[in-house]
């Protein structure tokens, strides 16, 4: 993770705005936490030349009473890196105390790989605005098999899903370097991602060589509702297709498809496919079978999907309460979870402060981080969470308790 330490921080006056080859760079809120000590985030935003701008936070911490940590944060992550990397970079070089930092730069701009990596918002318009036929591969890695089929299937939409930061950038950097047009990449998890696609709406989906997880198998993708949800995407003779060299995961996956009514199973061991991944070629050499078994999907369903509504009443309704008497809270239900994690306040305003509540929410199995912005409005940081029913149910708890007030909440 980029970061810098230093015994002092200096931070610009806010808000600032610097100019790189890349693009601007822009300091706009640093907010502090009301509840946990020595811990505060800085609003950045960076805007490239000629594509949509950029938000995330920088996260700064003082572990120790004369040392600071300023590195990018989690819940805001950006890609590619480099982003974050510049800004990081430019707040190091104000500081008159620097200890230590991993900011080298690299000769790999950000503009290189950023067209390619893509936000939630962009499949949604993607969907909307395309007729091609449309390929998922899910933990690309390398991503060997899904450039070698975007390249050889140029009518072909692909999207390729990855949460490995690393290789999501590498196979960027390839989508410019092979010119490719069809395929677009995002760093989401499937489990939550297959709940954005419309009903019928994909020809194939791979998964090749996932994580076996032999002695965690509840953190396996394949499962009885991922089945559920991927029969809902692919239409009529659609296929799933599992390629592994775990025996158990594919023992596994064998015994949920022959309980599933929703596929036809077919299953192949050392099948030579035109292309060989990083790690299919590391199995081979040690002389280890490798697995295929295609679902194909046996009918079409009609789309049942709900329409989901994540804004915010009127800032002027919140209960004001709840924001000063703030203190962290979990909320367990039957079928989502919503935790309040923290509230932030914006540092140094002479007017009323800007507030940032980071919370968690939605299903046990794949939770959602998210902050929300409270000012003249109140409204999610960067997106809105995935139209899916636990969010959805998250964000109506979330609004009872900030607009009705808590006992409520704890009634919902």
């Amino acid at each position: 993770m980029p970061h810098f330490k230093s015994h002092t921080l200096t931070l610009p006056a806010l808000p600032f705005e610097t100019t790189t080859q890349e693009g601007k760079f822009y300091f706009l809120e640093h907010y502090i936490s009301a509840y946990f000590k020595n811990h505060s985030l800085l609003h950045t935003r960076y805007i490239p030349h000629n594509l949509p701008p950029k938000d995330f936070f920088l996260s700064i911490k003082s572990p120790k009473e004369d040392q600071y940590l300023i590195k990018c944060d989690k819940s805001s992550k950006i890609a590619p890196i480099e982003i974050a990397k510049t800004a990081l970079l430019f707040l190091a070089n104000q500081q008159n105390s620097l200890i230590s930092h991993n900011l080298t730069p690299k000769n790999i701009t950000p503009s290189f790989k950023l067209p390619f990596i893509k936000e939630i918002a962009d499949i949604k318009k993607m969907l909307e605005d395309s007729t091609q036929t449309l390929w998922l591969e899910i933990g690309f890695g390398s991503g060997r098999h899904l450039l070698h089929n975007a390249k050889n299937n140029p009518d072909i939409l692909h999207i390729g899903l990855e949460i490995h930061h690393p290789s999501l950038e590498q196979v960027a950097r390839q989508i410019g370097l092979c010119k490719l047009k069809n395929l677009l990449i995002f760093n989401y998890d499937a489990r939550i991602f297959l709940e954005l696609l419309p009903t019928n709406s994909l020809e194939r989906i791979f998964i090749h060589f996932p994580i076996p997880w032999d002695k965690n198998p509840h953190r396996r993708i394949f499962s009885p509702s991922f089945l559920t949800q991927t029969h809902r995407i692919l239409k009529e003779r659609g296929t799933l297709e599992l390629r592994t060299d775990s025996k158990e995961y594919f023992e596994y996956s064998q015994t949920l498809a022959k309980d599933s009514p929703l596929f036809t199973a077919k299953e192949a061991i050392n099948q030579q496919n035109p292309i060989t991944s990083k790690y299919e070629a590391r199995w081979k050499r040690q002389q280890k079978n490798i697995y295929d078994l295609v679902l194909t999907a046996k009918n079409t369903q009609k789309n049942t999907k709900g329409t989901y509504d994540f804004t915010f009443p009127s800032a002027d309704s919140i209960k004001q309460a709840m924001l000063t008497q703030f203190a962290p809270h979990k909320f367990l239900k039957k079928d989502f979870f919503l935790n309040l994690e923290d509230l932030l306040v914006e540092s140094n305003s002479t007017q009323k402060p800007k507030k940032v509540l980071k919370i968690s929410f939605g299903a046990f199995n794949y939770p959602q981080n998210h902050y929300i912005i409270i000012d003249n409005k109140v409204q999610y940081f960067k997106e809105k969470p995935l139209p899916t029913e636990a969010n959805y149910q998250s964000h109506r708890l979330l609004c009872t308790l900030l607009f009705e007030g808590l006992n409520n909440g704890c009634n919902y």
